[in-house]
């Protein structure tokens, strides 16, 4: 498996739990990269877990056929051979040279058709998904459809993207919404951050799993007061994420997320402990 993004990552996962043998070849640091690199940390302790071989700092330069299978050949001199090899290295439009141009259309330098607020991109003509470039997940291109048909129907509502989830579907899942902590630095927040072992702090893993497992980490702007990014890794986080999403597109204040009574036992308690530890936190600094 060469990537190791979202894709990468969820392939590994499914084929090492079908008993495949899988080698994880990432060119980065750590995976999934453009999340927080605890969440690569813990999204590698699981694949290593299911039997996956973790190659990072690690870039194919040439491949060979060898007898019924394939060699790669690494930039650290190593080679992996296997049966087969799958390029899981992300996706881009592929929207060039079909003539857009001549419907008033823009691209960028990547293909993407450029769009507005309403996801149009020119007189009468939209694009939504993929081919716009903005966050190239399904519940992205249906929402966007949403936006386009309001406009068509004269309802027109600008698209924002903010707080909408990311959701990884390894074993535990992985799940994300909003910023990052470096995404905050960069602009300037001022930022307190929690962290929350969830086996060490709600009953519902132990419901669930014989060996629970799981994190939540959340991330607030101390000046605004509200949340502004949180991830999860652990089983169904990408259902329980959008507790967080919502908080974060709606500007929920912190203290009426404290104020939330969560069903016991759930997952979702994990953001009314996590929060104590951030009030806990402010109060002792």
């Amino acid at each position: 498996m060469i990537g190791g993004s979202a894709v990468g990552t969820e392939t590994a996962t499914f084929l090492a739990r079908f008993g495949v043998d899988v080698t994880l070849v990432h060119r980065g640091h750590g995976l999934l990269e453009r999340e927080e690199p605890r969440v690569g940390e813990l999204a590698r302790l699981y694949l290593e877990e299911a039997g996956v071989k973790v190659r990072l700092d690690a870039r194919a330069v040439r491949a060979r056929r060898e007898d019924n299978g394939s060699v790669l050949e690494l930039d650290d001199g190593t080679s992996v051979s296997a049966d087969v090899v799958i390029f899981a290295t992300g996706r881009r439009p592929r929207s060039k040279d079909l003539g857009f141009e001549t419907a008033g259309v823009t691209l960028d330098d990547r293909g993407a058709v450029q769009v507005d607020d309403h996801c149009r991109a020119a007189d009468t003509v939209w694009a939504i998904g993929d081919v716009t470039g903005v966050m190239p997940f399904t519940h992205v291109a249906k929402y966007q459809g949403r936006i386009v048909a309001d406009a068509i129907l004269g309802r027109p509502r600008p698209a924002t993207y903010v707080g909408i989830p990311r959701v990884v579907f390894g074993d535990p899942e992985i799940a994300a919404a909003g910023l990052t902590q470096a995404q905050a630095d960069e602009q300037g927040r001022s930022t307190a951050f929690a962290e929350l072992d969830l086996a060490e702090s709600l009953a519902r893993p132990w419901t669930y799993e014989q060996e629970p497992r799981g994190q939540l980490g959340l991330l607030t702007d101390t000046d605004a007061g509200i949340l502004i990014g949180a991830w999860a890794v652990s089983p169904l986080a990408g259902e329980w994420i959008h507790q967080a999403s919502l908080a974060i597109r709606a500007r929920i204040p912190i203290a009426a997320l404290h104020d939330q009574v969560a069903q016991f036992p759930s997952y979702s308690e994990a953001f009314q402990m996590a929060l104590e530890n951030l009030k806990y936190r402010k109060e002792t600094l």
